[in-house]
């Protein structure tokens, strides 16, 4: 079981939680919450003047709490899958396990027996902009908590309402169940566990395109790479390095760009990742919240709420992302043409014009990079007041998340289209063939590393040799479920 405290989640703890492993509050956070509850006075502000201006001055604390949850539920779009409503639930609960927040413990475990009941609220995926917390989406979760309404997937797969007995919040709970850029937060961890995938995918697939285009090995030189000394460069280097064994070198003009600058463009997205991570796991364990308590200062009013460091983190993540699905759809490219790899057939198969071998799947690469470089507009550069320009400046931090998710959809076939026709590629470097004029010869076979075998392998597990055309959706399909689960890994399960 995973125990929350406010301190210890990581986005592979969320991925987790996501697929399913299970939750708890941790002892040690459960002090800190009765201190923090005990401690909170009265009604926050904001609900005061909800009650006074829409249900009278006298009216019932528990009506304007129910009043202000449901007010919240504005959501629109597509509803979020299940796996990204546990993560939700989960992150919320590990920010008011801080101990700021002025919730009781009881809180944070309904929301876990939530998640052990596989009880998932149905969550619009649109109607946040991420400033004074993600109050939509968070407001669909505490409504079904709550015992307000919604709907639920149900353990069986139906929806219907929730089985589970109402939590009936405070004022202070029913505030803090909303009040934060979670959803920003869970995406964002989501998005960590898949880019590593994904990045370790695309170094991979660009090692087996160096090895086809016999690339010249000086440019994986680790002089070379720390003599500018970004320590992505010099980490993809080595990597490519161990798939690659022996560098060669190339007696020709040097290599093109996307393959002589792979370092630079891999390791920048490597560097991007390594920031990416540091602010989203900052963020998972951080009091994203308002207002707080503190022992010393008591309630302090301030601005955790605003999702704008993980909506740029996620920002710079995609368009280090997009560029890596650029390069690695142009190496894709110089694998399909012969008249730049002098010795392969066009689109890797024989008989071409009868045969259309890879063209088509350069074609997929192309619309998906071309797709990429639209979803990398910064989502965190816009910013349209709400609320009558009280809150007049916003983060749109989900935005920026759900366009890294399907960033990493797009950069995952990408990379997986590059690997596969990489290993058509080696089997005529592995089998000595070559065809010179149309005419097949046959020449010495290729040495290349055991970890570019090993790769070769791995795709040839689940997509044999092409002699001739066959159907081209499997076997994109096929190897695109290997990137997702890690394209060098045994038995991982694609997110």
């Amino acid at each position: 079981m995973i125990l929350l405290d406010g301190r210890s989640l990581s986005p592979a703890l969320v991925a987790q939680i996501a697929a399913g492993a299970p939750i708890g509050l941790a002892p040690a956070a459960r002090a800190s919450m009765e201190r923090s509850a005990a401690a909170w006075a009265g009604e926050p502000d904001v609900l005061r003047q909800k009650r006074r201006s829409l249900v009278g001055a006298d009216a019932p604390g528990t009506e304007s709490v129910a009043r202000f949850v449901l007010d919240h539920c504005a959501g629109v779009g597509d509803l979020l899958p299940p796996a990204q409503v546990r993560a939700l639930i989960a992150c919320r609960a590990n920010v008011l396990a801080s101990g700021h927040s002025g919730v009781r413990p009881a809180l944070v475990e309904a929301l876990c027996t939530m998640l052990q009941a596989d009880v998932i609220p149905e969550v619009p995926s649109q109607g946040s902009v991420g400033a004074a917390g993600d109050l939509a989406p968070l407001a669909h979760v505490a409504r079904v908590l709550c015992g307000f309404g919604g709907r639920c997937r149900l353990p069986d797969g139906r929806t219907g309402p929730s089985p589970l007995p109402a939590f009936h919040p405070t004022a202070k709970e029913a505030l803090a169940l909303i009040n934060g850029a979670t959803l920003t937060a869970a995406l964002a961890a989501l998005a960590m566990h898949r880019a590593e995938r994904v990045l370790e995918g695309a170094v991979d697939a660009c090692a087996m395109t160096l090895a086809v285009a016999r690339a010249d090995g000086r440019l994986l030189s680790e002089a070379l790479l720390r003599a500018r000394g970004h320590q992505g460069a010099v980490e993809v280097a080595a990597r490519l390095r161990a798939r690659l064994g022996e560098p060669g070198q190339a007696v020709r003009a040097p290599d093109a760009f996307s393959l002589r600058a792979a370092p630079a463009v891999l390791g920048a997205a490597i560097d991007a990742l390594a920031w990416t991570a540091g602010t989203v796991t900052t963020e998972l364990n951080g009091a994203c919240d308002n207002p707080l308590w503190f022992p010393d200062e008591g309630v302090v009013e301030g601005g955790n709420f605003h999702g704008a460091p993980v909506a740029l983190a996620m920002d710079v993540l995609r368009i280090a992302l997009t560029q890596v699905a650029t390069q690695s759809e142009r190496r894709t490219f110089r694998l399909t043409a012969s008249s730049i790899t002098q010795d392969l057939p066009s689109f890797l198969v024989e008989g071409t014009g009868l045969n259309s071998g890879f063209m088509l799947a350069q074609y997929t690469a192309a619309s998906l990079a071309s797709e990429c470089k639209g979803l990398a507009h910064p989502a965190s550069v816009d910013s349209i007041p709400t609320v009558q320009h009280y809150e007049d400046h916003v983060s749109m931090g989900p935005i920026a998340a759900r366009l890294t998710l399907r960033t990493l959809e797009n950069v995952a076939d990408i990379v997986a289209i590059e690997a596969l026709l990489a290993a058509q590629g080696l089997d005529w470097r592995l089998r000595g063939m070559r065809v010179v004029d149309g005419v097949r010869e046959h020449v010495a076979p290729d040495v290349v590393g055991p970890g570019i075998l090993a790769l070769h392998t791995r795709v040839r597990a689940v997509v044999p040799y092409w002699a001739d055309d066959q159907l081209m959706h499997p076997a994109l399909r096929a190897v695109g479920g290997l990137v997702r689960g890690g394209l060098a890994e045994d038995g991982v399960t694609p997110w």
